[in-house]
């Protein structure tokens, strides 16, 4: 089952662009979907109060093929996808968004921190420098660019929540 829900290159420039939202529905082990889920209902828990169900729901849906979309074009290599990672930062930076037009001093500098140690982490990446909390499988990396398209869909997310009414 999960072969047909992945982020399969070739699958989707054939017409299955169902790929673009299930990938991240979709891991390759336990302990990588529960890193990923905690992650994203954290956050999306942060995020919550300020953007309300429809505008975190539309977000999500959203983001989802955004991100799928940015790997087809910027990851030419990657021919497989699974994971929740990528919407998981989208979640974090748009939860941080909604955080700091209402921190103090020490909050901003807060989250100022933690958005460069997110910044660290995506160039580490970016090199091969990579954890094994995931439990990847051999062979299969951290698709970082993923990541780095999280942060991008949660500016253009809170940009356009922003602009929609709340109910």
């Amino acid at each position: 089952m999960p072969e047909l829900l992945e982020f399969d290159r070739h699958a989707i420039l054939a017409g299955e662009i169902w790929r673009l939202w299930t990938c991240h529905l979709v891991h390759y082990s336990r302990q990588h979907a529960l890193i990923d889920l905690a992650t994203a209902a954290a956050a999306g828990a942060v995020a919550l109060p300020a953007l309300g169900w429809r505008r975190l729901c539309l977000a999500i849906a959203l983001t989802a093929p955004l991100i799928s979309g940015g790997l087809l074009l910027l990851a030419p290599d990657l021919s497989y996808y699974r994971g929740a990672s990528g919407m998981a930062v989208m979640l974090v930076v748009l939860a941080a968004c909604t955080l700091w037009p209402h921190a103090g001093k020490r909050a901003r500098a807060a989250l100022a921190l933690l958005g460069a140690v997110l910044a660290v982490k995506i160039g580490a990446e970016a090199i091969g420098y990579s954890t094994a909390w995931s439990d990847l499988p051999a062979g299969v990396h951290v698709a970082w660019q993923a990541h780095l398209l999280g942060v991008v869909a949660a500016a253009i997310a809170f940009k356009t929540a922003s602009a929609i009414p709340a109910r």
